[in-house]
């Protein structure tokens, strides 16, 4: 799963799927998210041989938050994984595109009455934070036949801090030291069928930490289930396989890591008694955010206390920088990669945005930049669009599907008017 290779020209100019991202740019405007179906496709047969090199069944369930553009979600379904969803719309979409409920699943957290009907109502596999809400579910009337918990094991990594997804600081999951008590209480409310599920953390390219969550899963099992009489389904090891965003980074070594995961697997099972359960996981990063780049026009460059490049595409359409001072590698259409130690050359690449967190990590060196050069900003394909907002009432940018040789629009580019079209008695003059 390398980072997206976009196609360069002897001039230095770029495209995908042999389409000019410079002539997109043109034809559509920036700040423009573009995509390739066959990059998607790629990604999830490849996680899908690895998968079935070491394990005889296996559930992928696409993370729908990380790019839920349903045109995007109708070529995951293709590929005939299921979902993993954490909204009703996010649910409501999986459906609409074909995605098969019963290979899905719902894992909210502090969910509405609202929520949850619409959950069970579904069909999907319902994941559940905290076991109290069995409680909820029954008292409703609602309680489905099959659950699933997430378990906080009390450890969490990640690529950066606000993304780690267990330990004492997450918000996620109920401790691993009360998983009896919560499969207890199911059974006894009358659920008939169980999964459990552990995610702590995101974008990892490490492969021993697979085989590390999996270990961490069967010896709670053992110590806290395995006498219960219940199989399980599943044991869903979570997400968070990563990608690379900078070139120093090595990319995840997919066959080295459920080669292992597959190791823990055949130690722990035959001493269990919780049946034949699939391995589940529920990436959502890696099949997608290769796929895609943002193309964003300089609009200004300003030298201050330091060098800035600003472009039109700030944090209100690309929040991952501001929000978690996160790397996203670039290229500068028509233009040499450019390398310089002279402190002129280095520049900080900043968005419109009225917030000074609207800036790019680490300095990137740039040879005399001016506005109207196009900017590529690569692995945008995840949680991209997706975190965008309207925040200094910028406008949402259009999508772009890019198919074969054909191209085509999956979201129309925001109006002003679009804005403010759910104020009641106002009318944009």
């Amino acid at each position: 799963n390398e980072v997206f290779m976009l196609k360069k020209n002897d001039s230095n100019y770029y495209s995908m799927n042999d389409i000019s991202l410079a002539e997109l740019a043109d034809k559509y405007q920036t700040p423009l998210y573009v995509y390739s179906a066959d990059q998607i496709r790629k990604n999830i047969q490849h996680l899908q041989s690895v998968l079935a090199k070491y394990f005889d069944s296996y559930r992928i369930q696409y993370a729908v938050k990380a790019n839920t553009n349903p045109h995007v979600l109708k070529i995951v379904k293709e590929t005939g994984i299921g979902a993993d969803c954490s909204s009703p719309l996010e649910l409501r979409l999986a459906k609409q595109a074909g995605f098969p409920m019963d290979r899905s699943t719902y894992t909210g957290n502090y969910e509405s009455p609202e929520d949850f009907k619409r959950a069970v109502e579904s069909g999907v596999n319902l994941n559940l934070d905290d076991y109290h809400r069995i409680t909820d579910l029954k008292e409703m009337g609602i309680l489905p036949e099959f659950v699933s918990f997430r378990i906080n094991p009390g450890i969490g990594r990640g690529g950066f801090e606000q993304i780690v997804t267990g330990g004492a600081d997450a918000k996620f999951g109920f401790p691993y030291e009360e998983t009896r008590k919560a499969y207890q209480t199911a059974i006894e409310a009358g659920v008939k069928r169980f999964g459990i599920h552990m995610m702590t953390g995101s974008n990892i390219l490490e492969p021993f930490y697979f085989a590390e969550i999996t270990q961490k899963i069967f010896t709670i099992i053992e110590n806290s289930i395995n006498d219960l009489g219940i199989e399980l389904e599943f044991i869903n090891i979570g997400g968070g396989l990563g990608v690379p965003y900078t070139k120093e980074e090595e990319a995840l070594d997919l066959d080295q890591s459920f080669k292992m995961v597959s190791e823990v697997f055949k130690k722990n099972l035959p001493n269990l008694n919780i049946g034949n359960p699939e391995i589940a996981l529920e990436p959502g990063r890696y099949l997608v955010a290769n796929s895609g780049v943002l193309l964003s026009k300089v609009t200004h460059v300003k030298r201050s206390y330091r060098n800035y490049v600003g472009i039109d595409a700030g944090m209100s359409t690309l929040l991952r920088p501001a929000m978690y001072k996160a790397f996203h590698d670039v290229k500068m259409d028509g233009q040499e990669d450019f390398l310089s130690n002279e402190p002129s050359d280095h520049y900080r690449i900043c968005g419109q945005i009225c917030e000074n967190s609207d800036i790019h990590p680490l300095d990137r060196s740039f040879n005399q930049p001016k506005a109207g050069d196009l900017m590529l900003i690569e692995n945008a394909g995840a949680y991209g669009f997706t975190m965008s907002s309207n925040y200094n009432n910028r406008v949402r940018p259009a999508e772009i599907l890019l198919d074969g040789s054909s191209e085509k629009v999956i979201r129309v580019r925001e109006t002003e008017e679009d804005v403010l079209k759910n104020v009641p008695d106002f009318e944009l003059k």
